[in-house]
């Protein structure tokens, strides 16, 4: 236990004097938080810039302008008349659409032809490409059902029947969770977690290896009287109580600070946090162990904490994946974490629906350690890696 302490006290130290620790542990954290708060502190797109080509100038034409552009999420950038500088403008990404209500537009509505809008919008980008699509969806929808029932009342067809008559499916949507399509809510509970897990394994590689770069193993090796037990948690212990309150203040901003939904068991919440801690300080290990420099073990580590965000499930459903994706997609912290957090905060499920997910953090915060024990043992031994790069 004394060399374990002693091991402990010199890692603090360390985070208090050398620099690059400070920032990666303490600095980087709290920038992250702030940064993705500040980000999507508003949690819904509003006011996404379209173009008008209004080519019929009546007064309907005109009242479809003003419904789109009184919608909170829709704002007229410009009215235009060229086809060719609205797509342009798309293109160059000052708008996100480009409506085009054509010529005798209410001239066919009042002699009950079917009218066009044309709707062009930009699906590369797909949040403001999909939110105007649904919102002008909305607005072309409402628009039409008060004309068919306008039609209706002047046939003689009671109001109730006309409604019917416009919708004989009534839809009756039920939003089990996020019922504001409140994007902070979803994607702020994967990016700040997320980037919580890159600078955990960054700082726990660089830890360790800034001691094996500069020939040091020896010297803990004879602190720990030759054991490794004691450099290992010796070396994490204080980074772990450290980014475990660095965890706690970023449930803090979501939870309070966002308000964001939180439906579930507080408890499993902080496990899941817990573990994904853990996990990641024991696959900066398993990295360390396999490399044969410190830049080699920051590049393995990096590059697997930047690809877990595409196996998460934030960007693409796992289940839409490959077989093989899906299986590979079970190596990383992070995924498991996401989904029980998921389920615990915005879903209310169950604390038992998250017992795999609980389960699969725990597995990864043993099974690269055990692997990893054997080289790291030699490593420490030999006091430096292969190359003092």
């Amino acid at each position: 236990m004394k060399p374990m302490l002693q091991i402990a006290k010199r890692e603090i130290a360390l985070l208090l004097s050398n620099k690059t620790i400070f920032i990666f542990a303490v600095i980087l954290p709290f920038i992250s938080l702030l940064f993705f708060n500040g980000l999507l502190k508003n949690g819904v797109a509003r006011d996404l810039p379209i173009a008008v080509i209004d080519l019929d100038n009546s007064a309907i034409s005109r009242n479809v302008i003003s419904q789109l552009d009184a919608t909170p999420e829709l704002w007229i950038y410009q009215t235009i008349v060229n086809q060719q500088k609205g797509e342009s403008l798309i293109r160059q990404g000052k708008i996100y659409g480009l409506v085009t209500i054509p010529k005798n537009f209410e001239a066919d509505l009042k002699s009950g032809k079917q009218a066009t809008i044309v709707n062009q919008y930009n699906s590369n980008v797909l949040l403001p490409g999909g939110l105007e699509f649904k919102t002008f969806s909305k607005v072309i929808g409402t628009i039409s059902a008060k004309i068919f029932i306008q039609n209706q009342l002047l046939k003689g067809v009671s109001m109730q029947q006309a409604i019917v008559n416009y919708q004989p499916v009534k839809l009756n949507n039920h939003v089990l969770s996020n019922p504001y399509t409140n994007y902070s809510y979803y994607l702020n509970s994967g990016f700040l977690a997320y980037f919580l897990q890159i600078i955990i394994i960054l700082t726990t590689i660089y830890c360790f290896g800034n001691d094996l770069k500069y020939n040091k193993g020896n010297q803990l090796l004879r602190i720990s009287n030759g054991k490794l037990n004691p450099i290992v948690f010796g070396k994490i212990l204080p980074f772990t109580i450290w980014f475990f309150f660095v965890g706690l203040i970023m449930y803090y901003s979501m939870f309070v600070w966002q308000d964001f939904p939180l439906n579930g068991s507080k408890t499993a919440l902080l496990i899941g946090l817990f573990l994904l801690i853990v996990a990641s300080q024991s696959f900066a290990l398993f990295f360390l162990s396999i490399s044969n420099s410190f830049s080699e073990a920051l590049i393995y580590g990096s590059g697997f904490a930047a690809v877990s965000l595409s196996f998460s499930g934030i960007t693409f459903p796992i289940f839409s994946m490959g077989k093989i994706l899906q299986w590979i997609s079970q190596v990383f912290p992070f995924t498991h974490f996401f989904e029980l957090f998921m389920e615990q905060s915005q879903q209310g499920f169950p604390v038992y629906y998250s017992f795999k997910s609980i389960i699969m953090l725990i597995i990864l915060c043993l099974l690269p350690i055990i692997f990893a024990w054997h080289n790291l043992h030699k490593l420490f031994f030999k006091g430096m890696f292969n190359n003092r790069i």
